[in-house]
């Protein structure tokens, strides 16, 4: 099978849990014999960057590799300003030439960021079916997590939030310089990740505390703004809409995305990557402390300001006998924290996990899935997560699921834990958790590929 993939691009240009899975799924596809063709949002001219262009990169891994030149704007989870940018006309030609060319037989695509409306529209007048793995919510909502203002956007007053919550995206200018070829060189030098870092702390920290914008505009120019903002929606649902495949990777995927499209046919396969595995003979370090581990980013929509004050109560009632490991960037530390700045990858999980007794992921945005949630079960390790972490479908008696953004349902869960409750949910998951294999998955992602051929 000749299979196009569209996402965000090749590591170590763009990262992340959506790369990484959309490469080992490219990488599994050939080395399960198929011809694997990756397609990808490139540079933005300054001058001249009306007209598309497909250009052939070098091949990676032996994927066929192609850069989109002058596509939509990538935004990622900055926000949209420039909202007329995003909704471009573009050659259909420059596409149908394309697709007639490679002759893919199905096209996979992973976001919608930086993709025009006419690929969809060439690829319906070439006959080629298209699968959409919705691995966020970008095209519903331009922020990407349907978060505002330290909740959900359950009412977002048809699109009304959408200018106050916008409002410190970045301009198309900055966004074209991060989309360039030298910005791909210099990344990941020091300075860059300084500034990078500093922008981050401060977009997130405005995220927190909810700043306010004081218009100036009169009422018609606010009016125009909206009605952008749902011009926007309506672009990318119309995409959506004609897409034949949408696989979601969790029943809450699904149910929010389905109050906002009618799709042709969609189905529920949760999500794995080829790093998971049972692990679930993992060593494990006894502690007279219950071990709570924190794995997320520590973004506020991630839950880790509802976890830390949760913790801080308990540990002012004198109640020390737990501790909580971190691994992110905490500007106000806590006594019972132990802190890894710098992160973590694959290959420390096996000590992660054998010093963990717990999980706690409590999501306050809608997290299509939660790899981190899989991880811990397949080391064998319980998780607390929040009703808003999509792999609360894997979870089961492995675990504790909270009420969302609910401060007095999480201290009472942790408050009632004790090293025998931690133990009942290990063995639960030594005896009855089964562990989806990476290659299990392949065929149920070739399977979907079959049901629209």
């Amino acid at each position: 099978m000749r299979i196009l993939h569209y996402f965000l691009g090749f590591p170590p240009y763009r990262t992340g849990g959506l790369t990484k899975f959309v490469y080992d799924l490219m990488c599994g596809q050939k080395d399960n014999g198929d011809e694997v063709i990756a397609l990808w949002p490139g540079k933005i001219n300054f001058f001249n960057n009306d007209k598309i262009k497909i250009r052939k990169k070098k091949n990676i891994n032996g994927i066929v590799n192609f850069e989109i030149i002058n596509p939509l704007p990538i935004s990622l989870d900055e926000g949209i300003i420039d909202i007329l940018e995003y909704t471009k006309k573009c050659d259909k030609e420059k596409y149908l030439k394309y697709l007639k060319k490679i002759k893919p037989d199905v096209i996979h695509i992973h976001t919608l960021m930086g993709l025009h409306k006419e690929f969809i529209e060439a690829a319906m007048e070439n006959n080629i079916k298209i699968i959409f793995t919705a691995h966020d919510y970008f095209g519903i909502c331009p922020k990407v997590t349907l978060y505002n203002n330290g909740e959900t956007c359950v009412d977002d007053c048809n699109c009304k939030k959408c200018i106050q919550c916008n409002y410190s995206a970045l301009s198309l200018n900055k966004i074209k310089i991060l989309q360039s070829p030298i910005y791909r060189l210099l990344k990941n030098f020091k300075l860059v990740k300084a500034l990078r870092k500093k922008h981050r702390k401060k977009f997130f920290k405005n995220e927190e505390t909810g700043l306010k914008e004081e218009y100036d505009k009169n009422y018609n120019e606010i009016c125009i703004k909206e009605k952008e903002y749902q011009d926007l929606r309506k672009y990318y649902i119309e995409m959506l809409e004609k897409i034949d495949m949408i696989h979601f990777n969790s029943n809450l995927t699904k149910e929010i995305y389905l109050k906002y499209i009618k799709p042709k046919k969609y189905e529920v396969v949760s999500i794995t990557h080829k790093d998971i595995s049972d692990n679930r003979n993992n060593k494990y370090i006894k502690s007279n402390k219950i071990r709570f581990t924190f794995l997320a980013s520590t973004k506020p929509y991630k839950g880790f300001y509802l976890l830390k004050d949760v913790l801080d109560e308990i540990y002012k009632e004198k109640k020390d006998d737990f501790e909580l490991n971190v691994y992110g960037n905490v500007t106000d530390k806590s006594k019972y924290m132990i802190i890894h700045e710098n992160g973590f990858n694959q290959n420390d999980l096996p000590e992660i996990f054998s010093k963990t007794d717990i999980l706690v992921a409590p999501s306050l945005w809608y997290e299509t899935f939660g790899f981190t949630v899989l991880e811990a079960l397949s080391y064998g390790v319980p998780v607390i997560i929040s009703a808003n972490v999509g792999a609360k479908d894997i979870v089961g008696d492995f675990g504790i699921i909270v009420k969302t953004n609910n401060k007095k349902d999480l201290k009472e869960k942790i408050e009632n834990l004790d090293k025998d409750k931690i133990m009942k949910m290990k063995n639960k998951i030594q005896k009855d958790f089964t562990i989806k294999t990476w290659n299990e998955f392949c065929k149920e992602i070739e399977n979907l590929y079959k049901e629209i051929k």
